[in-house]
């Protein structure tokens, strides 16, 4: 039979299936069963948050087992079914904390499951004689959004969860991560089959960074209904509203491709939509081709799942039709000009009355169909009924995404937007390109590429990395920090005291803002640093180019700098593996791993810092002759 992988990353057969299955792509646990080709592997990012979740993990069962009276702990390297048994006979003697259990099967829900945590609720048995239970899991992530010491779950466990949030559906400043909920729902239901689930409601909770405990009520409306399934309930839905739904969906899916191999004639369910979780995913080797060849809406950045199913409620089905819609009447939708209504009244008037006559008191939107060459009725002729379908669909930004359509689809890798004539780039004689790295525990590295621009000859380029390598990332941030901002204070009055202009650029700046004022908080720079995220100094070449041009592709400077020939030296640069490499150079025991490591990371912001500088060269020069959107018209519709 075919197997899939639970939660654990244990391999069950198909009929059998973990939590992760309802939060999995739809398309994904098809490919888990038809294996039309061979995933790509795991990448080293994952492997290293899964490692690190696991030491996280052992951790907290450590002090747990050590303060919690009656704590029994399961031997996960045993056999499933041993496991199994182990978890049932601590549970019927009802021992206060089940650590590592793994709970009966649910042969009828198709369910198996190992909680990290199953702890007693009450003091006696429930009618049945069975104790009852509430399941916690233990995430290496922030579960709480409080300035609080640690957590001590040892303590915090043993409160009735519907008693510690006092009435709320959560405990106070719980931060609700679905994947996270999903996963506790799926333990309530095995819970519940073997008759150990608590009969005050459906709690579970979450043991996060710091070992705080966030408690949840999963029967609270709070997700809207999911975009996967074809007939959605109305919401908000409670987290085991979605999970059941979610879940049911994802088997009928593996039936339908278990079918499909024994008779190709049966349809499939799933098909390839791009979301977030792609491009971790060791199937986007099947799905990327699949999709630019359909020229799939999902494509289109700014297109999510929702507006991927309004377009095509609407007939508007791939990139080429979304394209080929008009522009000028989705600008008059996206005014909120009543077209319909308009039409219907002009239908009983001559086709020479003014639009100020049929809608004398619509001012506002007699104005924008002036503007867009409406003045009389003959003129609504020229509008586009299908695009007229669009009409109160909720889809707001619909001339955007007809223009970032086209430019996908035309023959230039960019185009200027509607009302640009020329491309400006904010310029000075003192440029200085700035990009930070940093993990979840701190800010690490602020690099600089200094570019002095002279009257006469090339300019002065050098790099300056002002980094920490402290283990300690939180108290290392704060020496990389300072020496990056005392000399970037120099360079400023520098510059000031000689009248020299100095600009400071980054790329998509929230990263970089956020950090600099947490720091400085820290540091009590919050004023000075406040006034240069203020000033006319600190540009953001992202704002630049989005205010300007128009790709149809992602924004991210490792996509734009392309157009400026620009690429990066190591072909595996990225967030992901510079977490792993910061890892290595913090804490691997071989000195050799650790240099190379911080050679790595530093290459990698190096070439982060000149990307921006490439980029705004090409902004200024080379992007200039680019045509505008809407030059292209609907012909790439054809």
């Amino acid at each position: 039979m075919t197997a899939v992988e639970t939660e654990s990353s244990e391999v069950v057969p198909a009929s059998l299936q973990g939590g992760y299955l309802a939060k999995q792509c739809p398309e994904a646990v098809q490919l888990d069963v038809l294996r039309p080709v061979d995933p790509l592997p795991t990448s080293q990012f994952r492997m290293m948050l899964a490692a690190a979740g696991n030491a996280f993990e052992r951790t907290v069962f450590a002090e747990l087992l050590s303060s919690v009276s009656g704590a029994v702990e399961v031997d996960r390297t045993r056999e499933p079914n041993c496991r199994e048994a182990l978890t049932t006979e601590a549970m019927r003697a009802g021992a206060q904390l089940v650590i590592g259990g793994r709970l009966p099967v649910d042969a009828v829900g198709h369910r198996v499951g190992e909680p990290d945590l199953l702890v007693r609720a009450g003091d006696e048995p429930k009618v049945n004689g069975r104790w009852a239970y509430v399941p916690v899991d233990v995430k290496h992530h922030i579960v709480r959004d409080t300035p609080e010491l640690p957590g001590n779950p040892a303590e915090s466990l043993g409160v009735a969860p519907w008693v510690e949030t006092g009435g709320a559906a959560a405990s106070e400043f719980a931060r609700w991560t679905y994947g996270d909920l999903v996963q506790l729902a799926h333990y309530q239901r095995l819970l519940e089959a073997c008759g150990h689930e608590i009969s005050e409601g459906r709690w579970g909770g979450i043991i996060g960074v710091g070992q705080q405990l966030a408690w949840y009520d999963l029967d609270a409306p709070c997700w809207a209904p999911s975009e996967y399934l074809e007939e959605r309930p109305a919401g908000p839905l409670s987290t085991m509203e979605s999970y059941d739904a979610a879940f049911a969906h994802r088997l009928t899916v593996i039936d339908a491709a278990l079918r499909q191999r024994r008779d190709p004639a049966v349809p499939l369910l799933a098909e390839p939509i791009l979301v977030p979780a792609c491009a971790e995913c060791g199937w986007r080797v099947w799905c990327y081709p699949r999709l630019e060849e359909a020229g799939d809406l999902s494509l289109l950045p700014g297109v999510d799942m929702r507006k991927r199913r309004l377009h095509q409620e609407r007939r508007v089905t791939d990139l080429h039709g979304l394209a080929g819609l008009d522009d000028r009447t989705a600008r008059l939708v996206a005014a909120g000009v009543q077209l319909a209504d308009l039409i219907e009244r002009a239908a009983a008037v001559e086709p020479r009355t003014s639009i100020g006559e049929v809608i004398p008191r619509r001012h506002r939107q007699i104005a924008t169909l002036a503007r867009e060459g409406v003045r009389n009725v003959d003129d609504l002729k020229g509008l586009s009924g299908q695009t007229l379908r669009y009409e109160n669909s909720g889809i707001g930004d619909l001339p955007g995404q007809i223009d970032r359509a086209r430019a996908r689809l035309g023959p230039e890798p960019a185009y200027r937007r509607r009302g640009v004539d020329r491309l400006g780039v904010p310029r000075a004689d003192i440029e200085i390109d700035i990009d930070m790295e940093n993990v979840e525990q701190g800010t690490y590295l602020w690099g600089v590429l200094f570019t002095e621009r002279r009257p006469s000859g090339p300019p002065a380029v050098e790099y300056l990395p002002f980094v920490s390598w402290d283990p300690e990332t939180s108290t290392g941030e704060l020496d990389a920090f300072e020496r990056f901002w005392e000399w970037l204070r120099g360079q400023r009055a520098a510059a000031a005291a000689s009248d020299r202009l100095l600009r400071a650029y980054c790329y998509s700046k929230s990263a970089e803002n956020s950090q600099m004022r947490r720091i400085a908080g820290r540091l009590g720079l919050e004023e000075e640093v406040k006034a240069f995220l203020a000033s006319e100094q600190w540009v953001d070449l992202y704002a630049v180019f989005r205010d300007q041009l128009v790709t149809g592709t992602t924004m991210g400077l490792k996509t734009v700098a392309q157009l400026a020939g620009f690429r990066w030296r190591s072909e595996d640069a990225g967030g992901g593996q510079a977490m792993v490499r910061y890892a290595e150079a913090v804490s691997d025991p071989n000195v050799t791993i650790r240099v190379e490591a911080r050679r790595w990371l530093l290459e990698y912001n190096e070439d982060d810092v000149r990307a921006t500088v490439a980029l705004r060269e090409w902004l200024d020069v080379d992007a200039r002759p680019l045509p505008s959107v809407e030059t292209l018209g609907n012909a790439t519709a054809t």
